[in-house]
C-alpha cells in the first residue's frame, strides 16, 4: 500500500463521495414524469445502483431502467426531459456531504493538488459544481463524457497531467478502487456513499469526508516521531506530558488539536490543557503601563494549573478535577472545564510562554513551532483583517523577545 505521506495529488469521485446526489436526481425524475403524465413506479433506493458506475456494469443505463415499457419516448429522450429539471432542482436541494468545502480548502492549504473526475455528463457536472460552489477548490476537473475514457484511463490522464505525482483516488465504488490500483494509486473507500460494501475493498476506508484531513496531514511524520518518543520515554504507570509552544500565531492550538485527534484515532487516551483557559481578569491583565510586561507577567494565572493539575499529576499519577475558569467574553469565572487524567493518558499542553521556569519541570516532551515575527504578523492579519497590528509591535512580539531571549 502507498504511504499517505507520499501522496501529493488527490483525485475525487463525485456522486457518493463529494455530493449526495440521489435525492436531487430522484426529485428531477418525479417532476419530469409528472409533466409527462407518468407514474413513478420505483423508489430512490432502486436507482441507487446506477450512481457512479458505468452502463456496462449495471446491464443498462438509469434511463433504460426508468423508461416505462411501451413509452413513446426513447430512454435518451427521457434523459433529456429529466436533465431539463436539473437546474431548478439542484439549486433547491443539491447538498454536499458534511464538511466538504472545509476539507477541500484545508487540503489545498496543505499543498495538495486536487482533481475531480466523474462518470456523469458535462452538463450535470457543471450544474453540481456551480450550485455547490466548489469548482475553485480543484486544480483540475473532468468527466468521462468529455473524452469517452473509462475511470481508469481518466485517472491515468490526470496523473500524467500532474507529472506522474503519487496520487490517491477517493470513491465509493469498485470502479474507483480498480482505477486507483491499475494506476498505482492509494485507494480510499467512502463508506458513507452509494457503494454499500464496495468501498470496503479499498486500502483505507473513511466514514466521513473530513476523515481525509487525518489521512492527508503533512504533520503525520512529526506525529509519528512524537509517538516513537512516547513509546521510548513514557514511564509505566505515569501520564506523559507534551508541551507545544511558539510565538503568537505559530499554530499551537491547531497543532495540538490535530495531534490529539490523531492520538485518539489510534487508541490513546488524551487530555488537552490550554494556557488560554487560565487567563487573569482584564483588570489584572492591563494593570501596568508596559504592555509587553503585562502580556508576559500578568496575562495568565498559572497557579491553579500547577496546583490543581500538574502537581497532583506528578505526585499521584491521576487527576479528576473540575475548574471554574475565566470567560474572556464576560470577564467572569463562569466557565467550567473538567480534566480527567490517569496513568495511561497523554497530556497535551499548549500555549504561549509554556516553557517558562514555573511550568517547564512538568513537561516531558517539548515542541516549539518556529516562525518569524514577520510571519506572525502576516498570519494575524490573515486571521482577522481588523486586528490591531500595532499591538504586535508594542505588546505581543516584544514579550516574545523577552521570553525566547533575543
Amino acid at each position: 500500500m502507498i504511504n499517505p505521506n507520499d501522496v501529493n495529488l488527490i483525485i475525487f469521485d463525485m456522486d457518493g463521495t463529494v455530493v449526495a446526489s440521489l435525492p436531487a436526481v430522484y426529485e428531477s425524475i418525479k417532476r419530469a414524469f409528472k409533466k409527462l403524465g407518468w407514474q413513478v413506479t420505483f423508489s430512490a433506493s432502486e436507482i441507487n445502483r446506477f450512481f457512479g458506475v458505468s452502463t456496462a456494469s449495471t446491464g443498462g443505463s438509469l434511463y433504460e431502467f426508468i423508461t416505462p415499457p411501451g413509452s413513446p419516448l426513447s430512454p435518451e429522450e427521457v434523459r433529456e426531459k429529466v436533465r431539463a429539471e436539473y437546474g431548478d432542482v439542484f439549486r433547491e436541494m443539491t447538498i454536499s456531504y458534511p464538511a466538504v468545502k472545509e476539507t477541500l480548502a484545508a487540503l489545498r492549504k496543505r499543498g495538495y493538488k486536487l482533481a475531480q473526475y466523474t462518470n456523469a455528463s458535462t452538463a450535470y457536472l457543471d450544474i453540481v459544481m456551480s450550485n455547490l460552489e466548489i469548482r475553485d477548490y480543484y486544480d483540475y476537473v473532468e468527466c468521462i463524457q468529455d473524452n469517452n475514457l473509462n475511470k481508469s484511463l481518466l485517472v491515468k490522464k490526470i496523473k500524467e497531467r500532474f507529472g506522474g505525482m503519487t496520487a490517491a483516488v477517493i470513491g465509493d465504488r469498485s470502479h474507483d478502487i480498480e482505477a486507483a490500483r491499475e494506476n498505482g494509486c492509494l485507494s480510499i473507500g467512502a463508506l458513507y456513499g452509494y457503494g454499500e460494501k464496495e468501498p470496503e475493498e479499498a486500502d483505507i476506508k473513511i466514514n466521513r469526508f473530513a476523515d481525509l484531513l487525518t489521512i492527508f496531514d503533512r504533520r503525520l511524520p512529526i506525529f509519528e516521531r512524537i509517538l516513537k518518543a512516547i513509546g521510548e520515554r513514557k514511564e509505566r504507570g505515569r501520564a506523559y506530558v507534551i508541551g507545544i509552544n511558539g510565538i503568537d500565531c505559530s499554530g499551537k492550538t491547531t497543532f495540538a488539536k490535530a495531534l490529539e485527534a490523531w492520538l485518539r484515532s489510534i487508541g490513546y487516551l488524551t487530555q488537552l490543557i490550554a494556557i488560554d483557559d487560565f487567563h487573569n481578569p482584564r483588570e489584572t491583565r492591563y494593570a501596568g503601563s508596559n504592555q509587553a510586561d503585562n502580556y508576559y507577567n500578568e496575562s495568565f494565572n498559572i497557579k491553579p494549573m500547577i496546583e490543581k493539575l500538574l502537581k497532583p499529576l506528578r505526585e499521584t499519577g491521576r487527576v479528576a478535577a473540575e475548574l471554574r475558569l475565566l470567560n474572556l467574553n464576560t470577564d467572569k469565572y463562569d466557565t467550567v472545564k473538567k480534566y480527567s487524567i490517569d496513568p495511561d493518558t497523554i497530556v497535551i499542553m499548549e500555549g504561549v510562554f509554556l516553557f517558562r521556569k514555573e511550568l517547564a519541570p512538568f513537561i516531558d516532551y517539548k515542541i516549539y513551532l518556529d516562525i518569524t515575527f514577520e510571519e506572525s504578523k502576516r498570519r494575524a492579519k490573515e486571521r482577522d483583517s481588523r486586528a490591531d497590528m500595532d499591538k504586535y509591535d508594542t505588546k505581543y512580539l516584544p514579550a516574545q523577545e523577552r521570553y525566547i531571549g533575543i
